[in-house]
């Protein structure tokens, strides 16, 4: 697992977040609750409130146990391309066309056609799988949306030089870009990179903490201006 290769995100990602929304917001005090959930059982590996610049309540969530998969994929197709299934299915139409090709006189069909069919194979298959690669990237995004926050965040313990060259990570920064979720990694090296800043959303009515079951408690720290950092 890519896991255990890497630094893993949950270990910085709370306070470079912290830090992050000191700068970004001048937040005095922010409080840090991990394994939130929501209210209609959404769970978010983190969960980051303070008030901002004009008293109103910020929320912020991350997630990053989801996000494996995504380091899997990203590092597996940098390393490694596609698989090379993709390379048997060739062969297989080649041989079967060329079989059901000889029972036919036409030249045409016995030695062009079989290839045809064969090119036709690889860039068919190479497009599915890659095509699949690409909703298990959007879906793991679009889950994200069962968070209610102002911003929303996405660790992956992943080295940003695996985005080099790769357009599976490309894809995967166009999905957080479409959502408005912000993408941290963290490497071997331990150095958190930010790669995709969040679109603020903004409450219409109250603020998103009432979605949180933990929204009393939270309130509270918060009238109090303490910091609150929950195991």
């Amino acid at each position: 697992m890519s896991s255990t290769k890497e630094s893993k995100i949950e270990d910085f990602a709370f306070d470079y977040l912290q830090h992050y929304y000191a700068l970004q917001q001048s937040a005095k005090s922010v409080l840090i609750s991990k394994s939130d959930k929501t209210k209609n059982g959404a769970e978010v590996d983190g969960l980051f409130a303070f008030k901002d610049r004009d008293s109103s309540i910020f929320v912020a969530t991350v997630s990053f146990k989801d996000a494996f998969p995504l380091a899997d994929i990203l590092i597996n197709y940098k390393k490694n391309g596609l698989s090379k299934v993709r390379y048997i299915t060739p062969a297989v139409l080649l041989i079967t066309s060329f079989l059901v090709a000889a029972q036919s006189d036409h030249w045409l069909y016995m030695w062009v056609a079989p290839f045809l069919v064969a090119i036709s194979g690889f860039y068919i298959h190479s497009f599915s799988e890659k095509n699949y690669l690409k909703r298990k990237i959007r879906q793991q995004v679009d889950a994200l949306r069962q968070h209610k926050a102002n911003e929303k965040w996405l660790g992956i313990s992943i080295s940003s030089l695996c985005f080099r060259n790769n357009s599976l990570a490309s894809y995967l920064l166009k999905q957080c870009q479409r959502q408005g979720v912000g993408l941290i990694t963290v490497g071997k090296r331990a150095k958190v990179v930010l790669m995709q800043e969040p679109r603020t959303q903004i409450s219409r009515r109250g603020d998103y903490l009432r979605h949180f079951s933990a929204e009393n408690s939270i309130r509270q720290a918060l009238s109090n201006e303490t910091v609150l950092r929950v195991a």
